[in-house]
């Protein structure tokens, strides 16, 4: 709800007595050093269970925190209800940061403005303040080092869509505790800035990160992608990613090291040997897409030759049909047909007609921009036909089957056209002779070859 609209529905509405009121109640620390950081715990809620029906349940809270007197500083300005630890919950708690500056003591003062709504709403406040005592930093000898680290402020957008994503609050908090340090303060304290935003792209979730320092030049910058439907894998990769951009340029320096250690006493007890610690962090990584990995439907047709097939070499005619489904190999359906081949015999010519359909696997495959070679296996079935012109044939009609095995050349020339190239191994499985009668007399007309070939050439279509 925009201002101009909310102050239209307050004109519009009479102020009414509401029986729940907001109260706020802070948890400080009972004492700080200049330089800690640290932050104090708002609870915000009502007199009384917060149900559905229940006048603030769900309503716009808008929490402002504010210090007096310069030991303390509030390093944000205000907090909404989507940056409390849980939005929905009864109780809302808020975690405000603030830095100790100097010695003395300060007041922070937070006030919370909300609504309350039964028939009608109302506008409703509460305050609470915190008196928080500072004192002096220890100080230690110095050989001249700078012993403070590097500052940094956070700027995190969530854009239109992207409101269920981690609020920056949540964000700063999680990158901290990856650090085990604070990090974080005001933009005009650090000395680096972090800018990062998080927008929704289709059904997924994208981020952009960026590290400048204070003069405004870029030192890194990562986009991190989601396919999961909650942003919430999101927000855990965006903590981790920060966390590692800054964390070499906002280390502490060593300290140095301390003065050698008086002589001990003989036979001193024996100390722990030191123990290292080595932590790792994974960093999830979105798997790229593999190549090659939609659907895909071709179908050609070919001017095909064959060699050992017929009693002669012949030209005929070939259609291949070939579908390949997300991460598998592609399947191909194919059929050819050579018209008439002539054997001569003692007793006349004999036509051959050859027709076969066979199924075919190519496990040897590969696509990269649009050129594509594939090696398959199969086996056909058919026929051969013999016409004997006045002779009769043992076997007019005789059926067969072969073993296929192909290489196949693909050129997506323009849009969905498509040239095909081919080789074709075939081994038949019969090799019986054909042979002729006449006038009681008989003689072999022709005899398949145990291997014959074929080469085809055409043209055809695709669907990706």
């Amino acid at each position: 709800m925009t201002r101009a609209a909310l102050a239209s529905l307050l004109v519009l509405v009479a102020p009414l007595t509401a029986t729940a009121q907001l109260r706020v109640e802070l948890e400080a620390p009972p004492s700080l050093t200049r330089g800690d950081r640290t932050e104090i715990i708002a609870r915000v809620y009502e007199a009384g269970h917060c149900d559905a029906d229940e006048p603030l349940c769900g309503h716009p809270v808008l929490l402002t925190p504010s210090s007096e007197g310069t030991a303390i500083e509030v390093v944000r300005g205000r907090l909404m209800r989507a940056e409390a630890t849980d939005p929905s919950a009864d109780v809302l708690e808020f975690r405000i940061p603030v830095v100790a500056r100097e010695a003395g003591a300060a007041v922070v003062r937070v006030r919370v403005s909300g609504y309350a709504c039964a028939a009608r709403c109302a506008a409703v406040t509460a305050e609470a303040s915190a008196v928080l005592e500072v004192g002096a930093a220890i100080t230690r000898p110095s050989d001249g080092r700078k012993k403070q680290a590097r500052t940094s402020s956070l700027s995190w957008v969530r854009l239109d869509g992207a409101e269920s994503c981690i609020a920056s609050a949540a964000l700063a908090r999680a990158v901290e505790e990856r650090l085990e340090r604070d990090v974080f303060v005001s933009a005009a304290d650090g000395g680096l800035s972090v800018e990062g935003r998080v927008e929704r792209v289709g059904a997924g979730w994208r981020a952009v990160i960026q590290v400048v320092d204070a003069d405004g030049a870029s030192l890194g910058e990562r986009t991190l992608d989601s396919d999961e439907a909650s942003c919430d894998q999101l927000g855990e990769m965006a903590a981790v990613t920060i966390a590692l951009m800054i964390d070499p340029l906002t280390a502490p320096e060593p300290e140095p090291e301390p003065e050698p250690e008086p002589e001990p006493e003989p036979n001193p007890p024996a100390e722990p040997e030191p123990r290292v610690v080595v932590r790792t962090v994974e960093v999830p990584v979105p798997a790229e897409p593999e190549p090659n990995s939609g659907w895909r439907f071709e179908v050609d047709a070919t001017l095909v030759g064959e060699v050992g097939l017929l009693p002669t070499p012949m030209i005929g005619g070939q259609s291949t049909i070939i579908l390949r489904a997300p991460n598998f190999v592609p399947i191909a359906v194919e059929g050819a047909l050579f018209p008439f081949s002539r054997a001569e015999s003692a007793m006349g010519p004999v036509d051959f007609l050859h027709v076969h359909a066979g199924l075919q696997i190519c496990p040897l495959w590969f696509r990269e921009n649009g050129l594509a070679l594939h090696g398959c296996i199969g086996a056909d079935a058919g026929a051969v036909i013999v016409i004997g012109g006045g002779l009769n044939i043992a076997e007019s009609e005789r059926l067969i089957g072969q073993a296929h095995a192909a290489l196949r050349g693909h050129w997506d020339v323009i849009g969905p056209l498509t040239i095909r190239a081919a080789l074709h191994l075939l081994v038949p499985f019969r090799h019986d002779a054909y042979v002729a009668t006449a006038g009681g007399a008989s003689t072999q007309v022709y005899a398949p070859e145990p291997v014959a070939g074929m080469l085809d050439l055409g043209i055809g279509v695709h669907v990706d």
